[in-house]
Parts: C-alpha cells; structure tokens; sequence
C-alpha cells in the first residue's frame, strides 16, 4: 500500500498553507485515481458549507507521552461547539490509514478522573495510541452524551436510585443520547482524513461518519475499564446501545 495524503504527517506539513481549505484539496488530488470510494460509503460533506480550519497550535503533551500535537481548530462546522483535534504525525513510513478516536467530553471522567465511567481511561488510551502511531483524537464537546454537564450530575442522582443510565436521562426529559457525529464528520473532512482506522466501541459512530463519506478501514475497539461504581453504567451501554464492551470476558480474566 502506498502512504496516503490523508495521514496526519500529510495534513501537519501542511500547516504554512494559508487558505485552510487546500489542505483537503491537496490530499484528494494525490489520492490514487484508480480506487474508487466503495458503493457502501457515502460522499456528502456535513453542513452547508464545507469546514475548513480556523487554526493549528503545536504544543507539547504529556498525555502524548511528550510529543508534539497539533491541536487543531475549525470555521463553518454544523454545530455551535468548540470542537478540536489533537493531531499526531504518522511516521513517513507508516502506511496504514491513520488512527482516529471521537471522543466526547467529559469533564467528571477526563479532568477529575471520575470511577463513574469510563472515558478518563479511554482518552488516555486514544493519546497513548496516536502517540504510538500517529493519529487524531477529536475532542467532541457533547457533555453527557449531549445533555450537559449539569443534566449529567442530575442523571447522576438518579442512576443512585438503581435507574440505568439511558432510563435516567429520560425521566429529566432527554434523550437517551443527544449526539451526532456531523461535526465530527466535517472535521475528518476539513483535516482531509477520509479513509481512517477508528478506535471505538460504538457502533453509532461507525453508522454516521459512513453515512458522511468517511471509509473506515477497520474499527478497533477500546479497552474494558471496569470499575465497582461504573461496571452498570457499562452494562447498561453493552446490553441496550450494542456497545462492543466484553464485560463478561473481562470479568472472567
């Protein structure tokens, strides 16, 4: 296989170019003209108008095992939020499609290291991954699948009362999850990364970024990070939204 235009390095080394929209450009017009998109993946570009980047900033992470990120921000995404990538280069010599995590806020689990769920640990390992290989992590401001960090606390009060997650987000009058993954989409678009390996458990985030022209080369799921507070909270996301979690194998090790 040959190295892709759409791998971070490509995308980094195109940090002078002043009119963002050419990043996308440049890796289409290197893509090779003989491997058509699969008849399975659609191509239409979230929002009326297609996102380009706002901005790129390197920066030194210890989360990325000291290296350099890119943090990456966007104009014209579908939504208000103030989504961002973290953006890793592959090496030259990494051929596969680049790594990609969605990754939804979450400041209770991401920032305070919260043992109600799980997405402290599966962000670490997303950084810890595209550190490793090169990737992108895109940091989804969607608080509480969508609900907010104040509506995720009350839903909180509820799960304490022996109601499952989804259930406890319906009786405050929401969803049982409020995301969508347009933004995320866009993003992917704009970073000209359409043909991606995504590191998920969800299957909803496969769904919808193929429904957005996004080729997903191979889903790669995330670790099982079980604690005593969070094990119905992972239970509930395995048995009702078809979460790939092998709870039971894990236990079982």
């Amino acid at each position: 296989m040959t190295t892709s235009a759409q791998t971070p390095h490509a995308v980094t080394d195109a940090r002078a170019v002043t009119d963002a929209r050419a990043v996308p450009e440049a890796a289409l017009a290197s893509a090779p003209a003989s491997e058509p998109a699969p008849a399975s993946v659609a191509t239409s570009v979230p929002g009326p108008i297609p996102a380009v980047v706002r901005a790129r900033v390197p920066v030194t992470l210890s989360r990325v095992q000291g290296r350099s990120a890119d943090l990456v921000t966007f104009h014209h995404l579908p939504d208000p939020g103030e989504h961002f990538a973290v953006l890793v280069p592959a090496s030259p010599t990494d051929t596969a499609p680049p790594l990609v995590r969605l990754h939804s806020e979450c400041l209770t689990g991401d920032v305070l290291g919260s043992a109600r769920c799980d997405c402290g640990p599966q962000l670490d390992e997303a950084l810890r991954a595209i550190a490793d290989h090169g990737g992108a992590v895109l940091y989804l401001r969607q608080e509480g699948r969508g609900i907010g960090l104040y509506n995720k606390l009350d839903t909180y009060v509820l799960q304490s009362q022996d109601h499952d997650t989804f259930a406890a987000n319906r009786m405050i009058g929401r969803g049982d999850d409020e995301r969508d993954y347009a933004s995320a989409a866009a993003m992917l678009h704009a970073l000209g990364l359409t043909r991606i390996r995504l590191l998920t458990n969800n299957p909803d985030k496969v769904r919808e970024l193929r429904t957005y022209g996004i080729e997903i080369t191979e889903v790669v799921p995330t670790g099982v990070y079980v604690t005593a507070e969070n094990s119905r909270y992972l239970s509930a996301k395995a048995e009702l939204a078809g979460h790939t979690i092998a709870l039971l194998q894990e236990a079982a090790a």
